[in-house]
């Protein structure tokens, strides 16, 4: 409120200042000076300056007043007051919506696991102490029953063969002679055979001997390079070498005794021609003789099989996967040659819940892939027992054999066991972000997110398991920018 003393006469305003109204209310505005037109006429018809400056003021105290009631009106406890306007919320997006419905969908296992090989098998040698003389086939190479892998050196036993051959034409000519009446001058040299024979286990004796003292020293030897191989002191080729040396001694020993035993044989036959000779027995010379032809021709029979068994063959077809014969290496009987898969046949193993594994049965269809190649398998045995610690039990499944796969390689499978009824969305309603699932429900003009859990996918439409209500409302088609709660509209 302004005062104005009557003691102090106001003066007049100079050119170019603003009055005490002005002052007070700030710059006059056109459509102030219109209102102030008919005071500054009544100065001009008879009013004094005096009058006119109160009701300057008058003026100029109303226009404070009104600004200052109009700014406090503007701030309630020190903030300012704004009267909100009005937002309307406009649709971001136009959506297409379908309800979740719940449908029969096939009842899924999936299940991962290694690529095996059905029914393995490992390939040896059945004679020791050989050398690989031949290598037939390769890895990777599909042979067939009886097809040749490799070959041993079969030097030894066929030297062997012919002298058991030898003693079998002996023993078929004693069984002969037989036969034909004895005579007294026979005796003579009966007697000489018997004791070329003792003399010749003797000789059989002593290379026995010279054998097993070579192969003494041999291993002594084969040990002290070994020794003198950790200490750096000769190569890994020396040392080799000697073992080697040691191995092939083992063959002469036992041909030695082999050859022995054919002479301390032959020395009893001998025996036996000449005590026929002196007893004169007719009866029982043909039946010793018969005996000991039938001896020899065991032994031949022998002999032979054993140089079949150099020939080293496939037990069965399928598939050579590893291949540890080399040309000059000693045969062992306790390594394989050869490993292979029988048929080719591969199978996938799965470990299963106990849950799951009950619901399994042989013959049931299932779907393999490892996201390059798929191929359609069949259970073929379910585990009886089941894991007390883990609680998982193992499925086999056949696997074609040309379906590309190899054993080693890590795949997934799907096994359908019959329909169930599930929550069910089109495939297009499924967003992900960071790995997580969720779709997008129109509620009252408004776009919700629900995070989802995902099942089975069959065809166009996604199993939910859990994050949705059946009947729900959810967007299908336009919700690939939406944010939760953005206004939207449905699409005709």
């Amino acid at each position: 409120m302004m005062v104005i003393s009557r003691n102090q006469p106001m003066e007049p305003a100079q050119p170019g200042q603003p009055t005490s109204g002005e002052n007070d209310a700030g710059i006059e505005s056109d459509t102030a000076r219109k209102q102030h037109e008919p005071t500054r006429k009544a100065v001009s018809n008879g009013f004094s300056k005096r009058s006119l400056y109160i009701a300057a003021g008058v003026v100029g105290t109303l226009a404070v007043l009104t600004g200052a009631t109009a700014a406090g009106s503007m701030l309630v406890n020190g903030r300012s007051h704004e009267t909100p306007a009005v937002k309307k919320q406009v649709p971001v997006a136009t959506v297409t919506v379908l309800p979740a419905t719940l449908k029969a969908v096939p009842d899924i296992l999936s299940l991962t696991g290694s690529i095996s090989a059905t029914d393995p098998l490992s390939v040896g040698a059945s004679s020791m102490g050989l050398v690989i003389k031949t290598v037939d086939v390769e890895e990777g190479d599909y042979v067939r029953k009886g097809q040749v892998l490799c070959t041993l050196d079969s030097s030894v036993i066929r030297a062997q063969l012919a002298g058991a051959e030898a003693r079998l034409q002996g023993a078929h000519a004693s069984l002969i002679k037989a036969e034909q009446p004895n005579r007294v001058e026979d005796i003579g040299s009966f007697e000489a055979a018997y004791q070329q024979s003792l003399a010749d286990i003797q000789n059989k004796t002593a290379l026995l001997d010279q054998a097993k003292a070579s192969q003494k020293l041999a291993k002594s030897t084969a040990a002290r390079y070994a020794a003198l191989l950790k200490e750096g002191a000769v190569s890994q080729m020396e040392a080799q070498t000697k073992e080697t040396e040691a191995l092939t001694t083992g063959s002469t020993v036992r041909a030695a005794q082999q050859n022995l035993e054919a002479a301390r044989f032959a020395s009893r036959q001998a025996a036996n021609r000449l005590t026929m000779a002196k007893e004169g027995g007719r009866k029982e010379d043909v039946q010793i003789s018969a005996a000991t032809a039938n001896e020899n021709a065991a032994a031949v029979q022998q002999m032979r099989a054993q140089i079949e068994q150099t020939i080293v063959r496939a037990p069965d077809d399928g598939l050579i996967t590893r291949r540890y014969a080399h040309i000059g290496d000693l045969s062992n009987g306790s390594k394989p040659l050869f490993e292979m898969i029988r048929k080719g046949n591969i199978e996938l193993k799965a470990k299963v819940s106990q849950d799951d594994i009950s619901r399994l049965a042989v013959g049931q269809l299932a779907h393999v892939t490892d996201n390059t190649r798929s191929a359609e398998g069949k259970v073929f045995q379910i585990s009886p027992i089941v894991d007390e610690t883990t609680r998982l039990g193992t499925v086999r499944i056949a696997i074609p054999a040309d379906s590309g796969f190899k054993p080693g390689m890590f795949v997934k499978g799907q096994i359908e066991r019959g329909n169930r009824n599930a929550l069910t969305v089109p495939n297009s309603a499924i967003l992900s972000d960071e790995g997580v699932d969720y779709v997008f429900t129109y509620e009252n003009g408004v776009a919700k997110k629900h995070q989802v859990a995902v099942g089975a996918r069959v065809k166009d439409v996604a199993e939910i398991r859990n994050g949705l209500e059946p009947g729900e409302q959810i967007i299908v088609a336009g919700a690939g920018f939406l944010n939760d709660e953005d206004p939207v509209a449905v699409g005709r």
